[in-house]
């Protein structure tokens, strides 16, 4: 499994009338991954709230967006984790992980271009 931790300003996501900034916010990276994510060959659908299915050359990958509780300054603390189906057979497994090798770099860098994440962090 992997599990990109970072930061996210969320009153640049906020709306005036918004009570769950942690909703707006993981709204927010789950319509900008589901947005940016083809440049880099994938397909991504939104598969349930917080959650999109991602795929490459017909390799699906769940990936999950959780942001929590704010930290010391002011900002939420959001993770976003995928991780291969323990029940594949080695070859798909290997596969899998490499998809998910090469998602993570494509997720990292799109929250990057957006000035209002920050302290990006790689968890195992």
């Amino acid at each position: 499994m992997r599990k990109l931790q970072f930061l996210a300003n969320c009153e640049t996501h906020s709306h005036p009338n918004a009570s769950n900034s942690c909703h707006i916010t993981q709204q927010y990276v789950t319509d900008l991954l589901s947005k940016q994510l083809k440049n880099y060959g994938f397909t991504a659908e939104e598969a349930a709230e917080k959650k999109l299915e991602v795929s490459v050359e017909d390799h699906p990958v769940a990936i999950g967006v959780n942001c929590s509780v704010k930290d010391e300054n002011g900002l939420l603390v959001c993770e976003i984790t995928a991780h291969a189906n323990e029940e594949q057979d080695w070859f798909s497994r290997i596969e899998t992980q490499s998809v998910i090798k090469q998602l993570s770099q494509a997720v990292e860098n799109t929250l990057k271009e957006d000035e209002s994440f920050s302290a990006f962090e790689w968890k195992s």
